[in-house]
């Protein structure tokens, strides 16, 4: 009879389980204790964590399947003593505290409103900007990101990455200890006294609030995010006065480096930034337009510490940086750096959030009470600054005007013919334009994903307020290539007259155009004592005295391209246009094309 060799496998088998089900539970000083190792399935199960839910995930799967003497499981708070250094993972040191912070690790960056800050070294330089600001959270990454502000719960919120990330909360007090490496630091200037004080310069970058800051975020696609329950920036002065020749210590590596200017000008600073207006110099990837563009600017400014300047540049192109460090070198411009957070798909919401990432910068960070913005393709004319410091008071005044610009969209040679004459207009014109902190205040809060100047021109955002334009231009784009390709430039914008006359605006009488009444008398009158004539009248294009010429809406294209006027227009109203009435020359001759007003 054959041998069977598997009735001995019948045999053998409960022999061969019963080690395997004793290694089930294995006693061990009368206690029973998990087996050590760990099964492949464990491992596929963290697999499919991590793969699903990211490094967090697969973190919480281990930790639950590991044997319950080891808990691996985050502590709920890791504040680390006064000057007291904690080790954590491999490769990574958490530095000391600063007194009045405390340190966890974890990701809060999304709970804080306030300014961004690159090429932090450690925690502990985070933290020192914290204390040394309105602030009661920061947070940083171990690639150098820093964030500080205020938040409602400077609390932690897991993310894929959080052994990068560190974050605390601050008590925020009126006086700080000054940090350990000593820099020099241009001074702040007082509130004007009764006694006589010596001129001390203006930084922005040492204003306080008294009062935590509502800035805004930068939130998908550009578009800011509103912080509820922070209260708005002081744009008061600030009060500590520093003499001129004290010494503050710092540590801070600033986001934006101190002006560098000279001992002289430094002297002869405003007492007070109710007059300095910076110009903010726009800046992505174009480095020969932008030298162009400084050259212009510091060829005509005489004024270097009523006008700083500040370039914000958007994105790594190398080229424009070193243009920019060059000029940082010397002390002449502070620099900005525009890094969004979230893929921007096309350039038009690239430019729309770095317009206001910067304009954030400006006015909720610096403090600033107005500034006027170029980009970086745009030249200036010899009276540029002599333009808006003479129309500032007029913007400050008249809640009616929400902005001042340099540029006519009608401003070619033929269009125009008086250097100094200047109008009210229902549309915005930007290309070189001024704006105040309130205004700012209003729309950050809205601002748009893309295309931010027709943002502007929307009736809900405008309020029936004008803009003050020039009939020749101050500014002139030479910028062909650009976000927009190139549209309207050579039929339209490389023609525009640049002034080339030095018109001293300040002296100038601008009664006419400091309010909305006074605007409205003036041009009714121009309107009413000029010709009155039918376009099909104008034969030869001949005219020897001033004339106006009435429309009616559906012949405006007819009527536009006669004259080689822009023709389209943005929410209903034409470039350069008041009340319906768009002034310009022709000619020679003052002319008003005229809709209703003031005829009808």
């Amino acid at each position: 009879m054959p041998t069977r060799s598997h009735g001995k496998k019948r045999i053998d088998k409960p022999a061969a389980k019963q080690p395997r089900k004793k290694d089930a539970t294995v006693k061990q000083d009368g206690a029973p204790k998990r087996k050590a190792s760990l099964p492949a399935n464990r491992l596929q199960l963290a697999a499919c964590a991590a793969a699903t839910f990211g490094a967090a995930g697969a973190y919480w799967v281990w930790a639950a399947l590991l044997p319950s003497k080891v808990d691996l499981r985050p502590k709920p708070t890791l504040v680390v003593p006064r000057d007291v250094g904690m080790q954590a993972a491999p490769s990574f040191t958490l530095a000391s505290s600063v007194p009045g912070c405390t340190i966890e690790r974890g990701y809060a960056n999304r709970h804080i409103v306030g300014p961004e800050r690159f090429g932090i070294s450690s925690p502990k330089e985070c933290m020192k900007f914290c204390r040394e600001s309105s602030c009661n959270c920061w947070s940083w990454k171990d690639d150098g990101f820093c964030r500080t502000g205020t938040a409602q719960t400077c609390n932690y919120i897991a993310s894929e990455d959080d052994d990068r990330w560190m974050y605390g909360s601050c008590t925020m007090e009126k006086s700080v200890p000054p940090p350990a490496r000593p820099t020099v630091v241009p001074l702040v200037p007082a509130q004007p006294a009764a006694a006589a004080a010596p001129e001390l310069p203006f930084n922005p970058s040492l204003l306080r609030t008294s009062a935590p800051v509502a800035l805004t975020t930068q939130g998908k696609g550009g578009n800011t995010e509103a912080v509820k329950g922070t209260s708005q920036v002081s744009t008061a002065a600030p009060a500590p006065l520093l003499a001129a020749t004290q010494r503050v210590e710092t540590s801070e590596k600033p986001q934006l480096q101190a002006t560098g200017a000279s001992k002289e000008d430094l002297l002869k600073a405003p007492k007070s930034n109710a007059t300095v207006c910076p110009v903010l110099m726009i800046t992505h990837q174009r480095a020969e337009y932008l030298k162009r563009a400084l050259g212009s600017l510091f060829r005509y400014r005489t004024k270097p510490q009523t006008y700083p300047i500040i370039a914000s540049q958007d994105g790594e192109d190398a080229e424009v940086k070193a243009v920019l460090q060059k000029y940082q070198a010397t002390g002449a411009l502070q620099f900005l750096h525009f890094t969004p957070k979230a893929f921007l798909p096309t350039g038009y919401k690239r430019l729309s959030a770095h317009y206001g990432w910067a304009l954030g910068q400006v006015f909720d960070v610096l403090g600033y009470r107005q500034v006027v913005i170029l980009e970086e393709d745009l030249e200036i004319a010899v009276d540029f600054f002599s333009y808006f410091e003479a129309t500032l008071p007029l913007l400050q005044s008249d809640p009616k005007l929400f902005c001042v610009s340099a540029w006519n969209d009608n401003g070619r040679p033929d269009l125009v013919q008086n250097a100094t004459a200047i109008y009210r207009s229902d549309f915005f014109p930007g290309l070189g334009w001024m704006l105040l902190s309130s205004f700012w205040n209003e729309v950050k809060g809205k601002w748009p994903n893309e295309y931010w100047d027709d943002f502007l021109r929307r009736s809900d955002i405008r309020l029936e307020r004008h803009c003050l334009r020039p009939e020749v231009s101050r500014t002139h784009t030479f910028g062909e290539k650009g976000v927009s390709h190139g549209q309207y430039y050579k039929q339209h914008l490389a023609s525009n007259m640049l002034n080339d006359k030095v018109v001293d605006w300040v002296s100038m009488n601008l009664s006419h155009v400091a309010t909305a009444s006074a605007f409205d008398l003036f041009l009714s009158q121009q309107v009413k004592t000029a010709k009155l004539i039918r376009l099909e009248e104008l034969k030869g294009n001949q005219v020897d005295s001033p004339i106006a010429v009435q429309y009616a809406d559906k012949e405006w294209k007819k009527v536009a391209q006669h004259f080689g006027l822009m023709e389209d227009q943005k929410a209903g109203v034409r470039r350069g246009s008041y009340r319906g009435v768009l002034p310009f020359a022709w000619n020679g001759q003052a002319t008003y094309l005229v809709r209703d007003w003031p005829l009808n």
